[in-house]
């Protein structure tokens, strides 16, 4: 079996029973044969591009969701694993702890800040938003020339096409995670 066929049929049963249908609701859905699906499903049928398409309109999935390997569905990464983006020693440090990737429209960082230390954030582009915490300490966020104050374990999000800086103002360090997503009105 090839490769792609391989995935077809393994992708197919897993959305199929992950949407709790059976065969026969599948063939309903999609106006391909229950025979048809069976045979897909157990890697004894190639579908022709016209069935995936039925397929792939009927579950109302994109097509790459069909068709390519799913990728492991667990992933953990030490603290040693995770690359320093920026540092400062004394100052500041920021890891990456989900890099971007084209399947995913969203990065992960974690931020630790001295006491009074003050972090320069980068714009990505238009339309992508950040999603801050603080972890420990507090900081202010300055956005432009207006600054908000962001007390230990709440959240600020904001379209972050503008200069904007995470400066540390308690006694004690800041630790703070940094979510940015690629994806429209999120917030």
């Amino acid at each position: 079996m090839a490769p792609i066929d391989r995935n077809i049929a393994v992708n197919l049963k897993r959305i199929r029973k992950a949407k709790n249908m059976s065969l026969d609701m599948l063939a309903e859905q999609t106006g391909v044969s229950k025979s048809m699906l069976g045979q897909i499903e157990r890697g004894e049928s190639t579908p022709t591009i016209t069935t995936i398409g039925k397929i792939v309109e009927g579950l109302k999935i994109p097509f790459e969701q069909l068709i390519y390997e799913r990728p492991e569905t667990v992933g953990m990464l030490s603290r040693e694993d995770t690359p320093v983006l920026k540092e400062e020693p004394g100052k500041y440090a920021v890891h990456v702890l989900l890099p971007y990737h084209a399947g995913r429209n969203f990065e992960i960082y974690q931020g630790s800040l001295e006491s009074g230390a003050v972090l320069e954030g980068s714009s990505p582009g238009e339309d992508v938003w950040k999603y801050v915490t603080v972890l420990s300490g507090e900081i202010e966020l300055k956005i432009e020339e207006r600054r908000y104050p962001i007390p230990e374990r709440e959240s600020v999000y904001f379209l972050c096409d503008r200069e904007h800086s995470y400066r540390c103002v308690g006694e004690k360090p800041a630790e703070i995670h940094v979510v940015i997503s690629r994806e429209q009105n999120l917030h």
